[in-house]
């Protein structure tokens, strides 16, 4: 590509070959050094970098354009809730597994906490509002980077018979804890969804201000039919591949 005939779409394609080329963290040249590099103009490499921006590809640390200090996660279903993988090396759950299983160091704050169930959790749960439920919220971090933010729900009891009521649940998390008692999970059901991030989520994750992320919703239930445990995740799309596998047979 030449710049006499660069456009905005060559211009971003080109972007995000040289993205693509370098390691996250990466701080780009100046405008002007860049356009030479990929043979394009200031004011279109100004464009697609806000284009990008937008996508979350690259971020703003200071004055400079930076490539997203993270690659896409990978997260894999069902592999993500088999035992073997959940507890790999001591992880202490799924993402804390699939963080590392990418090469990045995971970490998350957990704040516990009990509260009425209002109608949508409720519905979630199969319970009556108003009824006391468990409630674990995180922050999750891959390389101190926020990637995802989740709420889980779990019935009172379910909680305190597996042990759960507190910050630590141990390796393998709560699904291995359950997984202890009668009141191990045996299906899951995610129901995904794509939606513009609130205030509050745009500012955890740290989020441009036209990102999209997915809202998926975990439901786990027991042999039975009792559903024990209920967790919206928020995730940024450009943060985050989904997964899913079935075996046909």
């Amino acid at each position: 590509m030449t710049s006499g005939k660069a456009t905005l779409p060559d211009t971003i394609a080109a972007l995000r070959t040289y993205i693509a080329a370098h390691e996250p963290g990466t701080a780009l040249p100046s405008e002007t050094t860049l356009a030479t590099e990929i043979g394009s103009t200031r004011t279109l490499v100004n464009s697609a970098i806000s284009q990008l921006m937008s996508e979350g590809q690259l971020i703003r640390q200071g004055k400079k354009a930076i490539v997203q200090p993270i690659r896409t996660i990978l997260r894999q279903v069902p592999t993500r809730y088999t035992a073997a993988y959940r507890e790999a090396q001591g992880a202490r759950g799924a993402f804390d597994a699939e963080i590392r299983e990418h090469g990045m160091q995971p970490r998350w704050n957990t704040e516990p906490g009990q509260e009425e169930a209002t109608e949508k959790v409720a519905q979630l749960l199969g319970i009556q509002p108003g009824t006391e439920v468990t409630v674990r919220a995180r922050e999750m971090f891959a390389n101190d980077v926020p990637v995802q933010i989740a709420i889980t729900y779990i019935p009172a009891d379910v909680a305190t018979s597996a042990g759960v009521t507190g910050v630590e649940s141990g390796t393998g998390g709560i699904i291995s804890r359950m997984g202890e008692t009668e009141t191990q999970q045996s299906k899951v059901t995610e129901t995904i969804q794509v939606r513009v991030p609130d205030d509050q989520e745009q500012q955890q994750l740290k989020l441009p201000g036209d990102a999209r992320v997915y809202e998926l919703t975990h439901i786990g239930t027991t042999a039975n039919g009792r559903v024990v445990e209920a967790t919206v995740h928020v995730m940024p799309v450009h943060l985050w591949d989904l997964s899913y596998t079935w075996d046909l047979s």
